[in-house]
């Protein structure tokens, strides 16, 4: 919609050190446009309800055609496993079209950083629902997951980026990129958002291990 799309570019460029470069009403304008646009922009912000059809359909042609480029999904619908969909199909985050504009500056921020975001409240609500579920799959050894690539899942789950990995646990940059090029490849998981829904599906960590450690 053309007051939500001139709203939400107003607020965009309110944040600090961010531009909006580009803005399209369909899926099939936002491919167009993207297949002129160097440098890429370093993030869309798509929502899943445009004009020519779904904006899942849109989010996995952009996923195919440009694989590094981040996306954070913007819908009205709330439920767990819709959630799980769009990371299934590359998102970075997802968002209600409801979200405060000081946790839409928050996620953008975190998916630029960590490649993901997620509140504290979905997190829970996710960690919840897959508890309970009656048809989970219990994995003890983490589908072959190294007792380091599971380290390195949960700092990623952590929110914490490949430096802070890295100094964390004495090890390169490059290092920690390879455990987590290895993790995406065993789990399937397209990027960390995927990671993160993996090791909830497969309740890898106890809920309390989430939790940054700050300095």
């Amino acid at each position: 919609q053309l007051l939500f799309r001139k709203g939400m570019i107003a607020l965009l460029n309110q944040f600090n050190s961010m531009e909006v470069v580009l803005e399209a009403e369909t899926g099939n304008q936002l491919l167009q446009q993207l297949s002129s646009t160097r440098p890429l922009p370093d993030l869309v912000l798509l929502d899943i309800s445009m004009p020519d059809g779904n904006g899942l359909e849109t989010l996995q042609q952009l996923k195919q055609r440009y694989p590094v480029l981040r996306i954070i999904m913007l819908t009205i619908h709330e439920e767990e496993k819709f959630i799980v969909k769009l990371i299934d199909a590359g998102a970075n985050a997802y968002l209600a079209k409801n979200t405060d504009p000081a946790v839409l500056e928050e996620a953008i921020r975190s998916v630029l950083a960590t490649d993901f975001y997620f509140s504290q409240a979905m997190l829970n609500a996710m960690r919840h629902a897959y508890k309970y579920n009656k048809n989970k799959i219990q994995v003890e050894d983490g589908d072959g997951l190294t007792n380091r690539e599971k380290e390195i899942l949960l700092l990623i789950c952590q929110e914490y980026t490949t430096p802070e990995i890295a100094a964390r646990l004495f090890l390169s940059e490059r290092t920690v990129e390879g455990h987590r090029n290895n993790l995406l490849q065993k789990t399937g998981a397209r990027n960390a958002a995927g990671l993160v829904i993996y090791a909830i599906q497969k309740q890898l960590f106890e809920a309390e291990s989430w939790r940054k450690e700050t300095p």
